[in-house]
């Protein structure tokens, strides 16, 4: 979520408020997949969500349930743990840590949502990881007391079965095959190991087990693509005066390059990011080469795209007027704040759903941000032979450095 930072008057209450807050190594595998779609479809859709609150109204389900997806993921924020308040709330919050029993409760609200229980009896596999209010505390690392607790009653509200080595292992990280093994997703877990911000810019999210972990499920992936998700966004980064007034990747700028690098040098077909926390809704691109080949303009370029899908139940769009038009203009007066933007902001609540049509000559991927009145808020579309480093003229390998830029911004001369 948002840091907490320290601004002078009302800009610091907008951005605190603006709903930007506002073990085991092993790759574990559930081995559960959607048979759905040989049943009915030559395409396969897998939706995502996050920032839900199990005491405000729940909108999206009834759409959910009509797309007959073929997987739901949760990425973060499945409850608001840490907030007192009966529904979020831009200014006066009451922000708690959270107890495993809370936790525990608001869970059991959520599975009693009609639309959602609707989900989980029809039988679609619902996957998910977790950010910081479910986690149990804003903007929460590696310090925070109870993540032992909240990773018992996260996977309790999953049905994880209590044999998984998921249950044994810290961290809720875990990787889950869709359609037959042709789709992979992997969930990463950016709380229970994260270093805390005032380490500085050298900080991690992951924590090695989970690295190595990563980099072994990347490397065996035999999928025609991959989705990497998280709680926070990977290449985005917006910030006011240099100072980060959101979460993100960019926080430890290390850990951000290892990040890339590993997707990018592991051969892993068709590699797609997805995020949530920010309040609206995103589609993000990076365009990658291999570093010190930059000026090589026969060697195609690598891109890397973000899908972000934040606010089921509260967003940007629900915040006041004001805030909004802040949040535009502190936007605009910082083009880095758009470097990676594909397409225009939607900030009103949504949700996502990535379309895969992996049985013609050329295999595609629809983007699909849904909102509210069965709104089509933003669509798009690419190929993924686009969207893989590897090709008859290249092969990556371990150790190779990685220079990425946004899709709006020029490269660097520097080689």
């Amino acid at each position: 979520m948002v840091s907490s930072l320290v601004f002078v008057g009302f800009l610091a209450l907008t951005f605190v408020g603006v709903g930007f807050g506002i073990g085991q190594s092993m790759p574990y595998d559930s081995g559960v997949a959607s048979q759905k779609k040989s049943e009915r479809k030559s395409t396969t859709h897998v939706a995502f969500g996050s920032c839900n609150s199990a005491r405000m109204h729940q909108w999206a389900w009834a759409k959910v349930n009509e797309i007959d997806v073929d997987a739901w993921v949760w990425l973060g924020d499945t409850v608001y743990g840490d907030l007192q308040d009966a529904t979020f709330s831009l200014f006066g919050a009451q922000w708690e840590t959270a107890t495993p029993d809370f936790l525990r409760m608001l869970y059991g609200m959520q599975r009693k949502i009609p639309g959602y229980a609707q989900l989980i009896d029809s039988g679609v596999p619902i996957f998910g990881t977790w950010d910081d209010h479910d986690f149990g505390e804003d903007n929460a690392d590696m310090t925070y007391a109870y993540r032992a607790d909240s990773q018992k009653e996260f996977l309790d509200f999953l049905d994880e079965p209590i044999d998984s080595p998921r249950r044994s292992q810290e961290g809720v990280y875990a990787t889950h095959t869709i359609d037959n093994g042709r789709i992979r997703l992997i969930l990463l877990d950016v709380r229970y190991h994260r270093t805390p911000y005032g380490d500085g810019p050298e900080g991690d999210f992951l924590g090695e087990k989970q690295w190595m972990w990563l980099e072994k499920t990347l490397r065996d992936s035999q999928a025609e693509v991959n989705l990497i998700g998280g709680g926070i966004q990977f290449l985005a980064s917006r910030t006011i005066l240099g100072i980060p007034i959101t979460e993100s990747w960019a926080r430890f700028p290390a850990a951000r390059k290892r990040l890339l690098e590993t997707i990018l040098n592991s051969g892993a077909e068709a590699p797609v990011l997805l995020s949530g926390d920010v309040h609206l809704a995103e589609i993000s691109e990076a365009v990658c080469k291999p570093k010190g080949l930059l000026l090589n303009h026969t060697l195609p370029e690598t891109k890397i795209v973000e899908v972000t899908s934040s606010g089921l139940t509260h967003s940007l769009g629900t915040d006041p007027w004001i805030v909004r038009k802040l949040f535009d203009g502190v936007l605009s007066l910082h083009q880095r704040n758009l470097a990676y933007q594909a397409e225009p902001l939607y900030s009103g609540m949504n949700f996502a759903e990535l379309e895969f049509s992996l049985e013609g000559e050329d295999n595609l991927m629809s983007v699909n941000i849904h909102g509210q009145d069965s709104l089509i808020a933003m669509s798009r579309s690419y190929n993924l032979v686009d969207l893989t480093a590897a090709s008859s003229r290249f092969t990556p390998r371990p150790g190779l450095e990685w220079e990425c830029k946004g899709i709006n911004e020029e490269w660097s001369l520097e080689l």
